[in-house]
């Protein structure tokens, strides 16, 4: 598979993005945290960010789950090189 190499590397960007993100989410989570306990949060607004900052994380969560389906998908178009062309092969050595 000629592309192979090409999505293997596009899928450890996505693996690494997707935890720079999680771990962006969670920083500005503790950091929200912090500061409500200096000065108080707005529990409206409070509620609002933390269920989005929590959404963000389970979102990479899904993503990694999303990453190791392409990976096995990846795999399993590799294991079919072999067989993909099987009859081509078979025709051109009968015609030499």
């Amino acid at each position: 598979m000629q592309v192979a190499t090409e999505i293997q590397s596009n899928l450890k960007n996505l693996r690494y993005y997707s935890q720079k993100i999680n771990a962006l989410a969670r920083q500005q989570l503790d950091l929200d945290v912090k500061r409500g306990h200096e000065i108080g949060i707005a529990t409206g607004a409070g509620s609002i960010r933390f269920d989005s900052l929590g959404a963000i994380q389970s979102n990479c969560t899904w993503i990694e789950t999303y990453c190791d389906n392409i990976r096995a998908n990846l795999e399993s178009a590799i294991k079919q090189d072999k067989l993909l062309h099987a009859e081509e092969l078979e025709d051109a050595l009968l015609t030499e």
